[in-house]
């Protein structure tokens, strides 16, 4: 590889779904996540998506009919001020909050699932993780 080259080192989940705008909308508005793309496809329905949650990324994608799903999606903040504040937030926008908020040894946390049965884990960590992660 020459100096020119760059390599791109990234993971970010892909969330299959019948209705991509749908869910990117309800990603936004009850999570807070910031969409910065949709493509339609030729039909003019939207068949990507994707967001973004501070340096990560979630793709959005048409499933047009293939059994994908649900996924589980982690979405980890700094403190647990941040994990209140969102949690008000996705119960203002009538999130389907399915967990918490509530202390465990790995995070304190809450969880919300979507129309399509994805969970969406937000988290601050307590730091149990990082000693393992070492």
């Amino acid at each position: 590889m020459n100096s020119k080259d760059t390599v791109t080192t990234e993971v970010f989940p892909l969330i299959w779904t019948q209705d991509v705008a749908a869910l990117s909308d309800w990603a936004v508005a009850v999570l807070g996540l910031t969409e910065s793309w949709r493509a339609p496809g030729e039909s003019g329905e939207v068949e990507h998506a994707e967001l973004h949650w501070f340096s990560g990324k979630v793709s959005i994608n048409i499933s047009n009919g293939r059994q994908m799903g649900p996924s589980g999606i982690s979405l980890r903040v700094d403190d647990r001020n941040r994990v209140d504040a969102l949690y008000r937030g996705a119960l203002n926008a009538g999130a389907d909050i399915t967990q918490g908020p509530e202390e465990s040894r790995v995070a304190y946390s809450f969880t919300t699932t979507d129309a399509d049965g994805n969970q969406w884990w937000v988290n601050a960590e307590t730091g149990m993780l990082d000693q393992l992660r070492g």
